[in-house]
């Protein structure tokens, strides 16, 4: 169901997806060389393009020396030399000037296990600013119907932003969800993407040589301890 298919929600939507290209996924680094961290950060931002990218117009929010072809999708790439949250609220400061033409929706690059029945439900929330919480304090998705409300990214950004929703006097609601809730980031997140994931991303784990272990919890382990390239 697209968002303007839902009942109550006729309001147009932008989607960010905030993208670093540039020693992407560091805290993987025990499990995984500096290029195959590179592979799968672009598998997981894949992923990520082809679910949003049937709700609105989609802007990749990076750095200087994104190239349009790695990305597989025809989209829109914003490049700044900010850090992110500042990078974010630039964005938001220009789109505010603009007279709000659409609503913002952000969306991290690297929630590989995400579905559109998931956007789905944070796009049928109501509220002037709806957060979806990642584990550990984060915020992995961000809709923001309201051209008063700055991101704040910086450590926890959970709290953070519900404080700045509730000083704004903003309408605040909550998302929860497993699939956008888990980001990857450390090397046991590895295991939910080859188990839930459904795109590029565990598709690479697989073809890198992971696999998941027979007995025990959920975990990962390597049949061949080799550097994965694309070639």
């Amino acid at each position: 169901m697209r968002a303007d298919d839902a009942p109550g929600v006729q309001r147009p939507v932008r989607i960010i997806v905030p993208f670093k290209q540039n020693e992407a996924k560091s805290r993987l680094a025990p499990v995984l060389t500096p290029e195959e961290r590179r592979l799968l950060a672009f598998a997981m931002l894949r992923d990520v393009l082809a679910v949003v990218s049937s709700y609105g117009e989609v802007t990749v929010l990076s750095l200087p020396g994104l190239k349009k072809e790695e990305l597989s999708r025809d989209v829109a790439i914003s490049q700044s030399s900010l850090v992110l949250n500042e990078a974010i609220n630039a964005f938001i400061d220009a789109h505010a000037k603009h007279g709000w033409p659409s609503d913002l929706l952000i969306v991290m690059a690297d929630l590989a296990l995400l579905t559109e029945d998931v956007v789905d439900g944070i796009l049928n929330c109501e509220g002037d600013v709806v957060l979806c919480p990642g584990r550990g304090g984060g915020t992995n998705m961000l809709l923001t119907r309201s051209p008063l409300f700055r991101t704040c990214y910086n450590g926890l950004s959970f709290p953070k932003h519900c404080a700045q929703a509730k000083l704004l006097g903003l309408r605040l609601n909550i998302f929860e969800s497993f699939r956008a809730g888990c980001d990857i980031d450390d090397p046991g997140d590895l295991a939910e993407v080859v188990l839930h994931g459904r795109g590029d991303a565990p598709r690479m784990l697989k073809k890198m040589g992971f696999e998941l272990a027979k007995e025990g919890k959920a975990e990962l382990k390597r049949g061949a301890s080799r550097e994965f390239t694309s070639s």
